[in-house]
């Protein structure tokens, strides 16, 4: 590890840049982790000794020391700047919410609040004692760590709660001097080559969907569907958010991917529970849409694209086939929809036509936020490519811990928003599977029944699959 950690002046890319741009009370970028830790024979948390905690740890990521400092009239990208001027002490907060009801809804709150992104995009929030939380015995430390999307993305998450809840000490932190003239200097420039560069994307995108529209036509690129009908969950926010988890068994889900008689995927497993589970809720409200619903579901594109940015995400939309009652045929369906996503995220022509954000202009990028947040959908028969967000991250170590305390769960809370109002975030650690369910009572008065029925959606689907006398396919 190194010795120090340099904390600099670093223009956002364009990616990046849209989580700013886009972000409206209505629309949040906010990335919220939630560690569960086992509380059982420590004493009460104090805030000296959180403080102190999160004091030794912010050593670990250049993202605690910086402050977005955007350029005037958004003439050009915004920067993320050193910020000398850094208390701790107003980013951590202690709190004893007593029930796990009390840490539901103050988890939700944190969720749903905007960041102030005049100040460093972090917070640390510690719920201390916790009764009740399910699959979790005795009282519950719960420490979530929330920061703004623009800073990275959820596989990012991952890799930073490595360093902040391990064993290995924080480098020294030295803070550059924030660089008011190179900014200036750079904006000037922009402000000359950026059109030049923004026509020269647009014709290469241009030419790179005309490419893919041969190549749709010959079916050998499938392009997600325009329109889905909306559903309850497709309306504007008219209520608070509210957050929910379903554990689900790890070894359950192994043994039922074991017995498909295809190779699939313990995300295929997942999305067809969530598709039958939400097929059932709508059916028994009497709200079976007119045909199947589709789920966004972000991919990491480490490995597959070349991105300077710190959000390293595509969005890939999968057909859930809600449409399909029998469980084993629904799996075949989305596992063939899924694949075929993947290979829509990944064709090199789509790459290149995707292409197009990393020339297009601040001002156009701040004026395509301005348009989206004019959007609403309470009137709207359909709504835009998905009715939905599923979202996975990688699993988590066995092995951190918090001031001494184990980590035995780690969850994420989405926030919800204007046609987008319920969403999950599907995270395993350990012997377990947490479906982290968002949403809010206006369009789900009863997400507990909500919860029953995706459980019964998975043992449906691994009962199936363990009925079979076809051989494994593996």
């Amino acid at each position: 590890m190194s010795a120090e950690l340099w904390v600099g002046t670093e223009q956002l890319s364009p990616r990046d840049a849209v989580f700013v741009y886009d972000e409206t009370d209505r629309h949040l970028s906010n990335i919220v982790a939630v560690y569960f830790a086992d509380a059982s024979g420590h004493p009460p948390l104090t805030f000296q000794e959180v403080l102190d905690w999160v004091r030794a740890r912010i050593g670990h990521a250049a993202l605690f020391h910086r402050r977005l400092q955007r350029v005037p009239m958004d003439l050009d990208l915004p920067y993320w700047v050193p910020d000398p001027a850094l208390s701790v002490r107003e980013h951590v907060v202690l709190d004893r919410a007593g029930t796990w009801d009390d840490a539901r809804a103050r988890i939700a709150e944190i969720t749903s609040t905007r960041m102030d992104l005049t100040r460093p995009p972090w917070e640390i929030h510690v719920l201390d004692r916790i009764d009740g939380v399910p699959a979790m015995g005795g009282e519950t430390t719960i420490v979530v760590l929330k920061f703004h999307h623009s800073a990275g993305d959820g596989v990012a998450t991952r890799a930073l709660e490595q360093r902040l809840f391990g064993d290995a000490p924080a480098p020294a932190i030295r803070l550059d001097e924030p660089r008011t003239l190179p900014a200036v200097v750079r904006t000037a420039a922009s402000l000359v080559t950026q059109p030049a560069r923004f026509v020269t994307g647009l014709r290469r995108s241009r030419a790179a969907q005309e490419e893919l529209r041969t190549l749709v036509d010959a079916g050998t690129v499938h392009e997600p569907v325009a329109l889905r009908p909306a559903t309850r969950f497709n309306r504007d926010i008219h209520a608070e958010l509210t957050f929910h988890l379903l554990p689900i068994p790890l070894p359950e889900v192994l043994a039922a991917k074991a017995a498909a008689p295809q190779r699939v995927t313990v995300n295929d497993l997942m999305l067809t529970t969530i598709a039958g589970a939400l097929a059932a809720y709508l059916a028994e409200h009497d709200e079976v849409p007119a045909g199947s619903l589709a789920a966004m579901v972000p991919r990491s594109m480490r490995g597959v694209a070349e991105w300077d940015s710190a959000n390293q995400l595509t969005q890939m939309v999968v057909d859930l086939h809600t449409d399909i009652a029998d469980p084993l045929d629904r799996l075949t369906a989305v596992k063939q929809s899924a694949s075929r996503a993947k290979q829509h995220t990944t064709d090199p022509v789509v790459l290149r036509g995707d292409r197009r954000v990393e020339t297009a202009p601040a001002l156009l990028l701040r004026a395509a936020g301005w348009a989206r947040a004019q959007r609403h959908f309470d009137d709207s028969a359909t709504v835009p490519l998905c009715n939905t967000t599923i979202s996975n991250v990688p699993p988590v170590s066995d092995t951190l811990a918090f001031r001494g305390r184990p980590i035995r769960r780690a969850v994420g809370s989405l926030p919800i928003l204007d046609g987008d109002g319920l969403r999950h975030l599907i995270t395993s650690q350990g012997d377990e599977i947490v479906i982290a369910v968002t949403t809010n009572a206006a369009m789900m008065p009863d997400p507990e029944h909500y919860g029953e029925l995706l459980l019964r959606s998975f043992r449906e689907l691994a009962t199936a699959l363990l009925a079979q006398d076809v051989p494994a396919g593996h």
